[in-house]
């Protein structure tokens, strides 16, 4: 049924624009701070209202489109799906993830090389043996701006192999202990499908995430943050924001 619709109006619906309206770069982002705190920074020229919410910006004379994903890889990986069918070349995704080092601290960046499929939407697209992992040529874009942007903010950019999962409840002290001994340094729910079906597509792809929690040295998602710990996230995700449009700019 799916190949039988003009891709127009799935574009039309999901993300309530026409397919020019996108440009060539997209930001994908699951929650409304990102999206809010984006959109104060550019000049808006199209906003879209669809089952996801949006818009296309120009930021220092460039454009980029950037797109509200919701929670989970169900609806991030359809956001990522249907713009196959848009100008859209490069992606760049950006969210919250939990950390799963010592050493990493709430407010640090996490830029992921690659993501275990822990989540069940790639599967539709790409066996289980096909690799969910960025672009060497956005990373190679990005590393030197992040490093400059966080470097006089005693703010660490940690690069490495995160996990993907579905279910909040499947993340118990045993299971995060294990991937934790796999060098894995990250867990949270959309890059991997991300990553799979950029990839699928020929597209360039990179995630870039401010670490919102670490269970491994009991600071939980579900638990309170110290207001030290707050501040720091708040501000490096304020500078994330400038810096992602600068990396967007770049590409």
């Amino acid at each position: 049924m799916i190949n039988e619709i003009d891709p127009e109006k799935f574009i039309n619906e999901i993300y309530g624009c026409e397919p020019k309206d996108v440009a060539k770069t997209v930001i994908l982002t699951p929650g409304r701070k990102f999206l809010d705190g984006l959109k104060e920074k550019v000049d808006v020229k199209k906003e879209f209202k669809g089952f996801l919410e949006g818009f296309t910006g120009s930021y220092k004379r460039k454009l980029v489109s950037v797109i509200m994903t919701l929670v989970g890889s169900p609806v991030s990986s359809d956001a990522a799906y249907f713009l196959r069918f848009t100008p859209c070349k490069n992606i760049v995704y950006t969210g919250a993830v939990g950390a799963l080092k010592e050493n990493i601290e709430i407010g640090d960046i996490i830029v992921p090389i690659g993501a275990v499929r822990g989540e069940g939407a790639s599967k539709y697209h790409a066996k289980e043996w096909y690799p969910a992992v960025a672009s060497f040529e956005l990373l190679r874009t990005a590393a030197p701006i992040l490093e400059e942007a966080f470097s006089g903010l005693g703010v660490e950019v940690h690069y490495g192999i995160i996990y993907t999962t579905d279910s909040f409840a499947a993340e118990t002290r045993e299971f995060l202990g294990n991937l934790a001994k796999m060098n894995i340094i990250g867990i949270e729910m959309k890059t991997s499908d991300i990553f799979t079906i950029a990839n699928l597509q020929g597209k360039h792809v990179v995630a870039i995430h401010v670490v919102s929690d670490n269970p491994i040295v009991g600071k939980s998602l579900v638990e309170p943050l110290l207001a030290e710990d707050k501040n720091r996230r708040d501000k490096s995700t304020e500078v994330l924001l400038e810096v992602i449009l600068r990396i967007a700019g770049e590409i």
